[in-house]
């Protein structure tokens, strides 16, 4: 049977006229059955006559349109919408039951409206919302639309869960899960610059800092080249001693030069007053200010 309707709803040029597919012209182009048909047609089906269920198929394609109309605007093209709801149109004509006395339009819609909607849900987002959150965010469409036309305003969203009889965390949610989605490489504006290169990074240091920062440090080393070995082993240790005390660096390196701590001091002091004029030298006068 989907072979059937497949061939029935594939796509077809554009009718300049009206703007559809002219496919749909002749999908709608089927007279419309009677009570009487409806109920002999849907009886044969149940006992397996394939012609009667065709029949009763194409019969309802006006009805798939019609509902399918209603979703035009979504971002799920026309026409798989309407296959879509033929596919729903189908599981109806399978489970409908003439002797409950429904009529199989009234019955069927429910079906169509199930597959279409569940299409849009699985292909209108990159990330697919389950289905039961998709059904719950139609309601909260619906009462918020209720709620706006009884207070003549747009309500708040704390209004909107008080209709609903649900947390406003959990409102905040559901619509959080329902908001679209940007590409980092969407176009901005007329120039070629892409969404994601407007983002900053506050992890990433400043490029123009970052030049500035390796260029003193380049200075720095070059001074501390001009540094005897004593006193080039006490600034190295000096300048990664982080959150260290200085009284344990010093200990450290007062062990691998095999001299007293007092005398690393004095080093160290001899060391800063040559860098500090190397450094006012380079123009580097901050470099080792107090």
């Amino acid at each position: 049977m989907k072979e059937s309707v497949g061939s029935m709803t594939r796509k077809e040029p554009i009718d300049n006229d009206n703007g559809l597919p002219s496919y749909v012209g002749r999908l709608t182009s089927v007279p419309l059955l009677s009570s009487e048909e409806e109920i002999r047609l849907a009886t044969a089906s149940q006992r397996g006559c394939d012609a009667s269920r065709r029949r009763l198929i194409e019969a309802n394609m006006r009805l798939v349109v019609n509902i399918a109309k209603s979703y035009y605007a979504k971002s799920v093209p026309f026409e798989d919408l309407i296959q879509e709801g033929a596919i729903g149109l189908m599981h109806a004509v399978q489970r409908f039951d003439p002797e409950k006395g429904y009529k199989f339009s009234t019955y069927a819609t429910h079906w169509i409206r199930q597959a279409i909607g569940r299409a849009i849900d699985n292909k209108s987002k990159p990330i697919r919302i389950p289905a039961h959150v998709s059904q719950t965010l139609r309601k909260i469409d619906k009462a918020r639309s209720a709620t706006a036309n009884k207070l003549g305003k747009e309500p708040t969203s704390e209004q909107v869960a008080s209709e609903m009889g649900m947390s406003l965390r959990r409102l905040q949610m559901l619509v959080q899960s329902s908001q679209d989605m940007l590409s980092l490489d969407m176009k901005v504006g007329n120039d070629n610059v892409t969404l994601g290169s407007l983002i900053q990074d506050n992890n990433c240091e400043d490029a123009a800092a970052q030049v500035l920062n390796n260029e003193v440090m380049d200075q720095l080393h070059e001074c501390m080249s001009l540094l005897n070995e004593r006193e080039q082993i006490v600034m190295r240790h000096k300048l990664k001693m982080n959150e260290a005390e200085p009284s344990d660096i010093r200990e450290e390196i007062a062990a691998e030069l095999k001299m007293s701590r007092e005398r690393v001091r004095q080093v160290e002091i001899q060391a800063i007053k040559k860098l500090r004029r190397l450094a006012q030298a380079h123009k580097l006068n901050d470099l080792l200010s107090p």
